[in-house]
C-alpha cells in the first residue's frame, strides 16, 4: 500500500494534470501533494475508533520513511517539467 501511495498516486496525478492541461506550476503542485506520505490523521482516527491501530501506525511510519527516498525523486521530475 505504501508503494501504491508513494508511486502510483503521483503518476496518476501527473496523468490527470496532463489530461486537464494544467500549467506546469499547478501540475507540479498537484503531483507533489499526491506524492506526500500518509498523514498522521489516519493514526488519530484509528486510535479514536480503536480499529487497526498497530497496522496504521506502522503504515504511517513506513510511508514517512519511504517518502524520504521517493519525494526527492518526484521533486526532480517535477522540476524538469518547468
Amino acid at each position: 500500500m505504501c508503494a501504491l501511495k508513494l508511486l502510483a498516486m503521483p503518476a496518476a496525478a501527473f496523468l490527470l494534470a496532463k489530461l486537464l492541461d494544467l500549467p506546469p506550476l499547478a501540475a507540479g503542485v498537484v503531483v507533489l501533494f499526491a506524492a506526500m506520505p500518509t498523514g498522521a490523521n489516519t493514526y488519530i482516527f484509528a486510535v479514536q475508533y480503536q480499529r487497526l491501530v498497530n497496522p496504521v501506525s506502522g503504515a504511517v511510519a513506513l510511508g514517512t520513511l519511504l517518502a524520504a527516498v521517493t519525494l526527492p525523486v518526484v521533486v526532480v521530475i517535477v522540476a524538469g517539467l518547468n
